[in-house]
């Protein structure tokens, strides 16, 4: 049997591992830019966080419930599944357990209360974790506008360093003799007699094969819309964030050190990367075209942030690399995981910032529907033909996105005057939304918070 694989980011290379440990007689052409130009795994610190991603909308939500229990999944996978590649690959990949989650008062009330739902849920899930003071933490040396009142250390939730991470996966899989590793992007698939008959590269090469898996993250629906599969799926957008990996010397971090989420993203972070370095993340924004480069203000404001928040020698540190990726993000922010109408051609995408954490779970779901064996869960709420998935009524998500759009000035410097300027704002921002509801449609249901632009500008119909 001959498997196709297009995309060579986390999904694609752990899927191509789990097939090759299942069937060792397959063969596997991984279709991908050596450079993994815009990889969203590359650009990720990468943490292990399910509880530190909960915030107060999350267990009350069905859907959004839903996510996370998929999403914590995976988190006891990983120690296994990294000693694993380690003995594989011969590399050390490092990686680390325990992080630390500060509630500091940089922006409003709303981190507060996410910290409490993280508590909440925690408590909830029987989950271990301490309450700590802040001036526990190792290396932690915020300012004295940017301390934190509260803090507390989750114990299995961790990191790893992505960039060893996918050199072990890569050399495995060189390693094997079974796989092609194609550098390249994939134009199209073209399809005859009902089936996926070969996926066609952008230098006119066709690569035929048995079965398909279509991974190419970001760039999902760019190759969808040009092979005219007529495939109902929900549209893939280009989450465009940067990260940057510092180099940090005797101040480098123990454990992730991060902020509950905020305004439409994680918070702020830092992860060690190894002994010297730290990766400081991430900015997010929704895109339909992809940008290569970072901008000026989302570099300006992480260094700000973890100069402020995290640890003022940071100032001092050597700025090694600007990292950019394009999280794949559907339109309903679900992912898309599963079969398609086309029989021997199954998705994987829209996994916006967990895809990494979640590739355990996910590659062993992809590699069972590939050879046709039974799946260990039931993953139909992302499969990826659907309709885009209400997740909130109207009023749920106009309230989220008021919150999160004051939360997100907060960190980028807002001051507001010392009269009534917060509540006009939410006011504005609560009637503009109401009329962007009313304009698109949704009257029984809430455009995701995420995708309020995408909405507004006519990207989503």
């Amino acid at each position: 049997m001959k498997i196709v694989i297009i995309g060579n980011g986390i999904l694609g290379l752990t899927t191509a591992y789990k097939l090759l440990r299942k069937d060792p007689t397959l063969t596997i052409s991984l279709i991908g830019p050596y450079d993994n130009k815009g990889c969203a795994s590359l650009a990720a610190a990468a943490m292990f966080n399910s509880f530190a991603e909960i915030d107060t909308s999350t267990l009350g939500n069905e859907i959004e419930l839903q996510k996370f229990l998929f999403n914590k999944l995976s988190t006891p996978h990983w120690p296994q599944f990294i000693k694993q590649l380690e003995e594989e690959s011969g590399l050390t990949i490092e990686s680390g357990y325990g992080t630390y989650i500060i509630n500091n008062h940089v922006t409003d009330s709303l981190e507060d209360d996410n910290f409490d739902a993280i508590i909440n849920a925690l408590d909830t899930y029987n989950e271990h974790y301490e309450l700590i003071k802040p001036s526990q933490i190792p290396k932690y040396k915020p300012s004295v506008n940017g301390r934190a009142a509260r803090a507390m250390f989750v114990t299995n939730e961790g990191w790893v360093n992505p960039v060893s991470l996918i050199n072990g996966l890569k050399l495995i899989l060189e390693k094997s003799g079974r796989v092609n590793l194609i550098n390249g992007y994939c134009k199209l698939l073209h399809k005859s007699n009902h089936s996926i008959e070969y996926a066609l590269m952008e230098n006119g090469d066709k690569i035929t094969g048995d079965a398909y898996v279509l991974s190419p993250g970001a760039t999902f629906s760019k190759i969808l819309s040009a092979s005219n599969l007529e495939l109902n799926t929900p549209k893939i957008f280009y989450g465009v964030g940067c990260s940057l990996l510092l180099k940090t010397g005797a101040n480098t971090l123990d454990n992730c050190v991060r902020t509950p989420n905020r305004g439409l993203a994680c918070g702020v972070y830092s992860a060690p990367q190894n002994a010297t370095h730290t990766l400081v993340g991430a900015s997010n924004f929704i895109a339909v075209v992809p940008e290569e480069n970072a901008r000026a203000t989302s570099v300006y404001t992480l260094l700000k942030s973890a100069m402020e928040q995290i640890n003022t020698d940071y100032y001092r540190a050597e700025l090694v690399k600007v990292n950019v990726g394009w999280r794949p993000t559907s339109a309903d922010t679900l992912p898309l995981l599963g079969t398609t109408s086309i029989p021997n051609l199954v998705v994987a995408t829209g996994t916006k910032r967990d895809g990494l954490h979640c590739s355990p779970v996910i590659s062993d779901y992809m590699s069972d529907l590939v050879l046709g064996n039974n799946t260990e869960h039931d993953f139909s709420l992302f499969k990826a033909e659907r309709e885009i998935v209400k997740i909130y009524t109207r009023e749920e998500a106009i309230n989220i996105s008021v919150r999160h759009s004051i939360n997100a000035a907060y960190q980028h410097d807002f001051v507001p005057s010392k009269n009534r300027m917060v509540e006009d704002l939410e006011k504005h921002y609560r009637n503009d939304l109401i009329e962007l509801h009313d304009k698109v449609g949704a009257i029984d249901w809430g455009i995701p918070p995420e995708m309020i632009q995408m909405y507004r500008y006519g990207h989503i119909a």
